[in-house]
């Protein structure tokens, strides 16, 4: 087996093309409570992530939910010429959380009617899109992916005060305030790393949802194919934290 190829990719333009996606998948002010079909279409989502493209003769599409201001959504590949059928003629997932509607010629995972161009950039992308889609129409206590922010240097160093620094304000926690549940990343950038048989791409995401802490993400795929077996190991929490 050869040696693996690693490349890395910046944060920044990472963290940009998740705003783009993000922006895509607005959703619109109101809508009706319940399950519908979505207003949205996630076609417009997986159209950000240029390396990434439907397979032939499928399509996605999603359905909403909404509820006192919460939201979820849920998006399946389909054939493009099947029933894309209301919510309420259609079977339910009675062992996932809002049961939601599954058309009866959907996929089991999205990701199986994704292609790309198999560079490394089109595994990053797919690892994004993925999360993307699985938060589409997610609305205030339905978001979690939304925040976490991707980084490539420890979120854990003291932060420059400027002149109008307010000490009563919110804070970013000082470095000696973080407890390391491993030892702290050599390296923090997002890479992809392709070997014969596998190519795994591993991000550090940083988010304050219900407590400080930061992630290390792996995503294992079989070259050639989009759909991957993720991994998520909290490698840090800090003193602070967030609820909706």
């Amino acid at each position: 087996m050869q040696n693996p190829m690693n490349k890395i990719f910046p944060a920044k333009k990472i963290n940009r093309i998740r705003k783009r996606a993000g922006k895509a998948a607005e959703l619109p002010d109101n809508g009706p409570s319940g399950w519908s079909k979505s207003k949205v279409d996630p076609m417009s989502v997986l159209a950000v992530f240029k390396p990434l493209r439907i397979k032939d003769g499928f399509v996605l599409r999603a359905y909403q939910f909404r509820e006192g201001g919460n939201g979820n959504g849920f998006v399946w590949a389909m054939p493009v010429d099947a029933e894309f059928p209301a919510p309420e003629d259609c079977p339910r997932l009675e062992n996932i959380f809002l049961e939601p509607p599954k058309p009866p010629a959907a996929l089991d995972d999205y990701m199986d009617a994704v292609d790309g161009d198999s560079s490394p950039w089109s595994y990053l992308c797919a690892s994004l899109l993925a999360r993307e889609l699985a938060e589409f129409g997610a609305m205030w206590h339905g978001c979690n992916w939304s925040t976490h922010a991707i980084v490539d240097e420890s979120p854990c160093k003291t932060v420059e005060r400027s002149e109008e620094y307010d000490p009563d304000e919110e804070t970013t926690p000082s470095p000696d305030e973080w407890k390391w549940l491993e030892s702290e990343p050599a390296e923090w950038s997002p890479q992809v790393s392709q070997e014969d048989e596998r190519v795994t791409v591993t991000f550090i995401t940083h988010s304050g949802l219900g407590e400080e802490a930061i992630y290390r993400n792996i995503d294992v795929y079989t070259p050639g194919e989009y759909r991957f077996k993720p991994e998520r190991q909290q490698i840090a929490t800090g003193p602070g934290g967030f609820v909706f």
